[in-house]
C-alpha cells in the first residue's frame, strides 16, 4: 500500500466511524394511519343494509395539510409539523378510505369506490368532502372542520350535506393518541353522513 493510500485510510476511518455513531443513535420516525370504526373497537352494530353503490371523493385538504408530517397547533395558533411523525401515505387518501370504510360498515354496503373511479361500477350516491381542518394539539383537543356534500350518482344534484365541526380532548397524549382521537371525529363524521345517506334512500 503506498504512503498516500494509507493516509487517505486513516483520514477516513474516523469519519465512517462518526457516520455510524450518528446513524446508530438517531432517532427512528414513526408512521401512522387512520383507524376505521371497526379497527377503534365499535359499541354498536352496522344498521340494515343500503343497496347502493356509493362514490367516495374527492377528499380535498388545504396546502398545510398536504404533507407527510403529522401537524399539530399550539394554543397560539402556531403549526408544527413532525419529521419524526409521519402518516404513512397521502392523508387524503388516508380520510377518503377511512370514511369509505366506515360508511360501508355503518351501512353495511358491499361495494364503495373511490374517485376516480372506472365505468364497471357507477355510484348511486357520491360524496365529496373539503377539509377546512384537521389538527389537534398532543396535550389539548383533536379538531375537524369540513364541509360534505352528497349527491346523486350523476354529482350535479345536491341531496344532502353541510359545515360540520367536532372537537375531542386527545386521549392517552403523543401522536399516537392525537392520530386516535382525530380517527374517533372521522367516525363522528361518518355517522351524521350514514344518517343522511338512510334518508335520501328510505
Amino acid at each position: 500500500m503506498t504512503q498516500k493510500k494509507h493516509l487517505a485510510l486513516v483520514l477516513l476511518l474516523p469519519a465512517l466511524l462518526f457516520a455510524g455513531c450518528i446513524s446508530r443513535n438517531a432517532p427512528e420516525v414513526a408512521y401512522y394511519s387512520l383507524q376505521s370504526i371497526e379497527q377503534l373497537g365499535p359499541d354498536r352494530a352496522g344498521q340494515p343494509g343500503q343497496n347502493i353503490v356509493l362514490g367516495i371523493g374527492p377528499v380535498t385538504l388545504p396546502a398545510s395539510l398536504k404533507r407527510s408530517q403529522i401537524v399539530t397547533r399550539e394554543a397560539d395558533n402556531r403549526y408544527q409539523f413532525s419529521d419524526l411523525h409521519r402518516w404513512a401515505g397521502l392523508l387524503e387518501e388516508d380520510l377518503a378510505r377511512t370514511i369509505g370504510e366506515n360508511l360501508a360498515f355503518l351501512l353495511d354496503l358491499e361495494t364503495v369506490v373511490y374517485h376516480p373511479w372506472g365505468r364497471v361500477h357507477r355510484p348511486d350516491r357520491r360524496l365529496l368532502v373539503e377539509v377546512l381542518r384537521f389538527d389537534g394539539s398532543r396535550q389539548g383537543e383533536a379538531v375537524l372542520s369540513v364541509r360534505w356534500t352528497l349527491t346523486g350518482g350523476e354529482g350535479t344534484q345536491p341531496l344532502a350535506g353541510g359545515k360540520s365541526v367536532y372537537r375531542q380532548p386527545v386521549a392517552g397524549g403523543g401522536y399516537a393518541g392525537l392520530v386516535r382521537t382525530e380517527s374517533l371525529l372521522l367516525a363522528a363524521l361518518s355517522q351524521e353522513i350514514a344518517e343522511a345517506i338512510r334518508q335520501t334512500v328510505e
